[in-house]
């Protein structure tokens, strides 16, 4: 299994780049990675904007990053190159803003993709990441490049029930404000 961790955007409507941001002694993104480095072992993180400072964060836990060129045109271009970037393996996309992904998330749906094509969890009907593939996914999705969702309802896509850290975004300073609310300061607990 290889992580695939989105960490290209624009940050439009938080207004800066929301995986710098601090989340207890940590950032956003280092947050993420170290959740996803813990259940799954192979990552890589897909950078565009901030590319050094994102970059720099990637070296920090020894972990390739690929850059996509195509950032500005949203997050499918940056799943798309990190797709591009797997051989032969499943993968999960996690968007790098989701910095409390718990490791029964990546474990359960780690348990359940073998019955599936792919496998996500949904927190109260939300659906939530990390969206995980069988690895024979890897050519439809990059041929017919269709967003996530469009894609997953195409083929046999198992739903779990995830904690609210499968959902639990920043993409704006209110869910900023209710993330740091709801998980206090992670470095010294709430």
């Amino acid at each position: 299994m290889t992580g695939i961790i989105l960490a290209a955007g624009l940050s439009s409507r938080m207004g800066k780049n929301k995986l710098l941001l601090p989340f207890g002694s940590k950032t956003i993104l280092s947050s993420s990675i170290e959740n996803a480095i813990s259940a799954i072992g192979h990552v890589i993180v897909v950078t565009g904007n901030d590319r050094e400072q994102t970059e720099s964060i990637a070296a920090a836990y020894n972990i390739d990053s690929i850059y996509c060129p195509d950032y500005r045109k949203g997050q499918l271009a940056s799943m798309l190159k990190g797709i591009e970037s797997i051989e032969n393996d499943d993968f999960a996309i996690i968007p790098g803003d989701l910095p409390m992904i718990e490791g029964s998330d990546f474990r359960k749906a780690m348990e359940l993709l073998s019955s599936y094509d792919a496998v996500r969890p949904e927190h109260k009907g939300t659906p939530g990441h990390p969206v995980m593939f069988r690895k024979e996914n890897r050519e439809s999705i990059l041929e017919c490049r269709l967003p996530l969702k469009e894609y997953l309802k195409s083929i046999r896509t198992g739903l779990f029930e995830g904690s609210i850290g499968t959902i639990l975004d920043a993409d704006t300073p209110e869910a900023y404000a209710r993330l740091l609310a709801i998980y206090g300061d992670p470095a010294i607990g709430n």
